[in-house]
């Protein structure tokens, strides 16, 4: 079975990220009646040229796309992008209770409500958007984090790339020029890792990071580079620091449960099929896809310099510091009767097996 998974990974990656990342084949059969499902969305929906899409907001229009491809019509999505339906903060009980049909989970907006899935944030454990995505996709179908999804259909788990840094007033490059700033985040374990780096935490929602930055609330944002420019937050701290394998954010498509089981079973087959790791893999990739776009985007700017990237002897001070929060997070997971420690070995050997193979 590891030997499938990852031949299905490697082949997966191996193929270039273009326009239709899902896999487009005819499928459904018959005329029956049009089911039209209610798809909302938090994440912004476009980025500056030449990025043009936001990582998520991409991967969930073209997986609806797909669906909608395949079955020929019989589903169709009525879509609400941008918190245009669901605050990033709701999102949960909204598709739990039918308010939408199929929705995109922001993680650290609900702390404590997922301990296990939180605590694959916590720094230094992923080198980039695919490796977690994927791993945390295994980690689920093996039944890790299973249990704290009952109550909707999890279709799949996507990764943020790894948090970076921006400020207003000067480029962060050592631990020393972070101490005493206020820097916005989300929350929980990130809150926990900056006080550890010497900075001030003030958690927010992602969606008011400008907001924070542009009032002088904060001195700096935590955020990945695509955060960083699909918010604009260049726009009021334009001084960005990268660093790489940091810890990051995840989010999780769901889909209600009594939705998805009244769906008949050609259907839900082609559901299946277009979510779970394949929607990993394309979250990830995208992502990771995106990195290198956002930053050629950032270096044309004329009155700033350019992205500074955290050298690894710099970057080994700060996940050190990061360290003990693992231990500490393992421990209080055990303690609750949470197989942590084990998880946490599973994760590291599929990322040692991962990066053995060039991802």
């Amino acid at each position: 079975m590891k030997k499938f998974l990852c031949s299905l990974i490697a082949v997966v990656l191996a193929v270039p990220l273009v326009i239709g990342t899902f896999i487009y084949t005819d499928d459904a059969r018959g005329s029956e009646k049009t089911i039209t499902l209610i798809a909302a969305n938090w994440t912004p929906t476009k980025m500056p040229p030449p990025i043009d899409w936001e990582p998520f907001d991409f991967v969930f229009n073209e997986w609806m796309d797909t669906i909608e491809y395949q079955t020929k019509g019989r589903v169709k999505f009525k879509r609400y992008p941008g918190e245009t339906l669901v605050k990033v903060t709701d999102y949960w009980e909204a598709v739990k209770g039918g308010i939408c049909d199929i929705g995109i989970v922001c993680l650290p907006m609900f702390p404590g409500q997922f301990p296990m899935t939180a605590a694959l944030r916590l720094p230094g454990l992923f080198d980039n958007s695919i490796q977690g995505s994927v791993v945390r996709q295994m980690l689920f179908e093996e039944g890790y984090l299973a249990p704290e999804w009952k109550g909707v259909k999890f279709l799949w788990i996507g990764n943020n790339s790894p948090w970076d840094i921006s400020c207003r007033k000067k480029q962060i490059r050592t631990l020393e020029d972070l101490k005493g700033l206020r820097v916005c985040t989300i929350q929980e374990p990130e809150i926990s890792f900056l006080k550890a780096l010497g900075a001030i935490p003030v958690a927010m929602p992602p969606t008011e990071f400008y907001f924070g930055l542009e009032r002088g609330t904060v001195d700096a944002a935590w955020q990945d580079v695509n955060g960083q420019v699909a918010f604009k937050m260049y726009e009021k701290a334009p001084y960005i620091t990268m660093i790489p394998g940091n810890s990051n954010g995840s989010m999780v498509t769901i889909m209600n449960q009594d939705k998805y089981d009244s769906l008949p079973p050609d259907i839900k087959a082609i559901f299946d099929k277009n979510t779970g790791l394949l929607g990993a893999i394309m979250s990830g990739k995208r992502f990771d896809y995106n990195v290198e776009k956002c930053v050629a985007f950032l270096n044309e700017r004329k009155d700033y310099p350019p992205v500074y990237v955290l050298p690894p002897e710099e970057r080994a001070r700060w996940f050190k510091l990061g360290e003990p929060l693992i231990e500490k997070a393992t421990a209080e997971l055990e303690a609750k009767g949470l197989p942590a420690r084990k998880m946490f070995k599973r994760a590291r050997e599929l990322v040692e097996m991962f990066r053995k193979r060039g991802f």
